[in-house]
């Protein structure tokens, strides 16, 4: 028969060997330090996080159909249909300047765009036009520390 009492001091650290108080609260620390960065924004040598847009197999097609992203903002479309698609900015259907043309977009697969001057972008998809967006791009804030 197993003495249950003695076995469960067996298996326990000595005191000595148990995190110090200090080191929780240093952990601490740093985890709200992490934190407050994440909220505060990025460091100016980091990517800023891309602007999602997800295909949808109905209507509106692209969530969210109206974007507004600041200048220097990666967006980033995602396809979990089981369709390909594409992403094409509406001049290039034009011959006008084309600012972006993904090409085949795979089920799963995804397409990021690094980012895009101020204006106004219409895009579709060239394989079932009926899925259209607008992309807004604004001039992203300038922080009072970099006047």
């Amino acid at each position: 028969m197993v003495d249950r009492k003695n076995a469960l001091k067996a298996i326990q650290l000595p005191s000595d060997s148990r995190p110090k108080q200090s080191s929780f609260v240093a952990r601490l620390a740093l985890a709200i330090l992490a934190g407050g960065v994440v909220l505060w924004g990025w460091s100016g040598e980091a990517s800023p996080p891309s602007f999602r847009i997800i295909m949808e197999s109905r209507s509106p097609y692209y969530e969210p159909p109206l974007a507004r992203v600041k200048t220097g903002f990666p967006i980033r479309w995602e396809n979990p249909t089981a369709t390909v698609h594409t992403v094409t900015h509406e001049d290039c259907l034009f011959g006008v300047t084309c600012m972006f043309d993904s090409g085949s977009v795979a089920p799963g697969a995804s397409y990021t765009l690094p980012g895009l001057p101020p204006g106004q972008y219409p895009y579709q998809c060239r394989l079932h036009p009926i899925m259209r967006g607008v992309i807004t791009v604004e001039e992203a804030a300038t922080l009072p520390s970099e006047t």
